[in-house]
């Protein structure tokens, strides 16, 4: 940076004397100031290349930490946070933004930092030349800025407005690409092109008014920088005339006063990308000034370790709450979460890995508070598949071990253990599957045997799974299911069940209605006695299978609704 600025100094002030040596060369012309020129016009326009290289590099690795920084502040932040942001807003701040202020210190940083030098040199010199200059040049730069300046917030507002406008534009079409086959099918597409074009004209318009206001800078800064040359032009002629200024003072003069006024005009034109800097930056020191996830922490108790819930009592702003949950899930031992949509089955799963930050001294691993244990130890240790895995543009391998250094053969060991030896000989190429975009695409009860053999290669302590709620075939439910078993064998571990026949592999079953605990016990016990449980098998069907029943009464019906979310 600071050879950047030397070489931008230096190449100032060598165009600066290169003007004093074209008057000179107007009043007399000779061979030796003509070579003079000639090298310090060379010389000015090398140092003003080298510095702008070298400043170039300087953002260039500046723009890299600050991507870093950003990803790892937006990656950090607490996961309910993460969640209320589009994925094109996080990728527009790590992404776009440094892109954009990096773009603009090149260009228009470079440009407006030479352009100060080069006016400060220019006025420097024209002063010496002829002493109204010293006046002259501060008054035109403040009458510029005073013109100027209650445009500028008007073209960083009509900015703003229209990256909005682009936001909503780029989702629109998202949207639009990423539900085409339901547009199609539902001969919607008509209306999808329909408000594209009015997103399109609402875009167009805010281009416009923000051209209009970066316009309207423009020409008040080039008539108060103009009316400067004229009057300089005039009343250096009036100079000449009156012997008090020599030819060469003249075209000093006026060389000087041109390149002050193209400098000046320069900064005024690049107004309305310094405000758009100015928003990318502020959109930056949010993201990098955001709450990040807690650190630090107590490592999760070594070998097998149980679950408690302690009077857990949490909700969410203005809706949906778990009121006083006390549930005990001895190591090694499996429970089975049932009730109806809505009834908080998800939410409280969500506490036990910190998704969701629970009260201090309600959820505790192995005897210790997941509050006081350190993040990272407590996700390595509680296993979370939930019904949507997602899955790499990579091999199948390599979403096994999420790229991690995993020798292929654990990987191979924690396939077979789960059972899906025939599975993996069935794609492709084994192992090395290439899945997601440009792959093998895979259903959702295979996406979770992916997500089963992530836990297996990481040999956690505590399992928790949400059932797939999507129809499989035959053959991927015994998969699923003799996976399931063969994962929790030996593991704590808590099932979401969206099933009542998924009861039956489970130690004991908790039933959740609207946030409450109501019965929690062994799945036989609970069978055999009154009590929303067994309301809930009579109206599934005779013996918790998925069969409907004739005719379940009002309130088991309303029990049995077992699939969702809280």
């Amino acid at each position: 940076a600071a050879l950047a600025l030397g070489a931008a100094t230096l190449a100032a002030v060598a165009e600066t004397l290169g003007a004093v040596v074209a008057g000179r060369l107007a009043d007399d012309p000779a061979r030796g100031p003509l070579l003079l020129l000639a090298l310090l016009l060379l010389g000015a326009a090398l140092l003003d290349t080298t510095g702008r290289t070298v400043f170039s590099g300087v953002v260039g690795r500046a723009e890299g930490v600050l991507r870093a920084d950003l990803l790892a502040a937006a990656l950090h932040q607490p996961l309910p946070r993460l969640d209320e942001q589009a994925v094109g807003e996080v990728i527009d701040r790590v992404d776009d933004d440094p892109w954009q202020v990096a773009t603009l210190l090149r260009r228009v940083g470079w440009e407006v930092g030479r352009a100060g030098l080069r006016s400060v040199a220019a006025w420097i010199v024209a002063g010496l030349t002829w002493w109204p200059a010293w006046i002259a040049f501060p008054l035109v730069a403040v009458l510029v800025v005073g013109a100027t300046r209650r445009l500028a917030p008007v073209v960083a507002a009509r900015k703003v407005e229209e990256e909005v406008a682009w936001s909503e534009h780029s989702a629109q079409l998202e949207e639009a690409v990423a539900g085409r086959d339901d547009v199609r099918t539902s001969l919607g597409q008509a209306h999808v092109v329909r408000q594209y074009a009015v997103r399109s004209a609402e875009l167009l318009r805010r281009v416009g008014a923000t051209c209009r206001a970066s316009a309207a800078v423009t020409l008040r800064s080039s008539l108060l920088v103009h009316a400067l040359l004229a009057a300089v032009a005039v009343g250096g002629v009036a100079a000449v005339d009156a012997e008090v200024l020599g030819v060469a003072g003249l075209v000093t003069l006026f060389v000087l006063v041109s390149t002050f006024v193209g400098q000046l005009a320069q900064v005024a034109n690049n107004l309305p990308e310094l405000q758009e800097g100015l928003g990318a930056l502020s959109r930056i020191r949010s993201l990098m000034g955001a709450p990040a996830e807690p650190a630090g922490g107590l490592p999760v108790p070594p070998g097998r370790v149980g679950l408690q819930l302690r009077g857990l009592t949490f909700g969410y702003e203005g809706s949906f709450s778990l009121r006083g949950i006390t549930l005990d899930v001895p190591a090694g031992t499996t429970v089975a979460l049932v009730g109806r949509s809505g009834a908080g089955k998800t939410t409280l799963v969500r506490l036990l890995s910190r998704a969701v930050e629970p009260p201090p001294g309600t959820v505790f691993v192995g005897g210790q508070d997941v509050v006081a244990t350190d993040l990272a130890d407590l996700r390595r240790a509680v296993g979370v598949v939930t019904q949507r895995t997602e899955l790499l543009a990579a091999t199948l391998a390599e979403n096994v071990t999420l790229f991690a250094d995993v020798p292929r053969e654990r990987v191979g060991e924690a396939l077979a253990a789960l059972g899906l030896d025939a599975w993996v000989g069935s794609l492709p190429q084994g192992l090395d599957t290439r899945l997601g975009v440009g792959g093998t695409t895979l259903s959702a009860g295979e996406e979770q045997l992916v997500a089963f053999a992530r836990l297996l290669v990481r040999d956690v302590a505590v399992v928790v799974l949400d059932e797939a709620t999507a129809r499989m075939d035959p053959r991927t439910e015994a998969l699923v299911t003799r996976a399931t078993e063969r994962l929790l064998a030996g593991r704590t571990g808590v099932v979401i069940a969206h099933r009542l026949s998924t009861t039956r592999r489970a130690d004991a079953v908790a039933v959740l209605d609207a946030g409450v605990l109501v019965q929690h016990g062994p799945r036989e016990r609970l069978a055999r006695e009154a009590g929303p449980f067994r309301e809930l098998l009579r109206a599934s069907g005779t013996g918790g299978t998925d069969a409907p029943a004739p005719a379940p009464s009002v309130a088991a019906a309303h029990l049995a609704t077992t699939t969702g979310t809280a």
